[in-house]
């Protein structure tokens, strides 16, 4: 199975479940140890959390990924843009 969700179908019920998620990095930031890669498809945006240097280093702007992981909240006030 190629993805079990979209992007943009990610919400409250979701959170705490296993999802795959597949797309294109619309963008990547690197904080020494975790990487934030902005993860886009037709439906929308995720933001996924990357704990291995070595696997987000390597990732570009429009590298296709297919993601497994599960679902979290957030933080209030962390838009994903900011």
């Amino acid at each position: 199975m190629l993805r079990t969700a979209d992007c943009g179908s990610l919400g409250l019920e979701e959170i705490g479940q296993t999802v795959t998620l597949a797309g294109w990095v619309a963008s990547r930031r690197d904080l020494g140890g975790v990487a934030f890669i902005h993860l886009r498809d037709a439906s929308g945006v995720v933001q996924v959390v990357i704990y291995d240097e070595a696997t987000a280093h390597e990732l570009r702007s429009e590298y296709v990924l297919r993601v497994r992981g599960q679902v979290r909240r957030r933080p209030d006030g962390n838009d994903i843009w900011s």
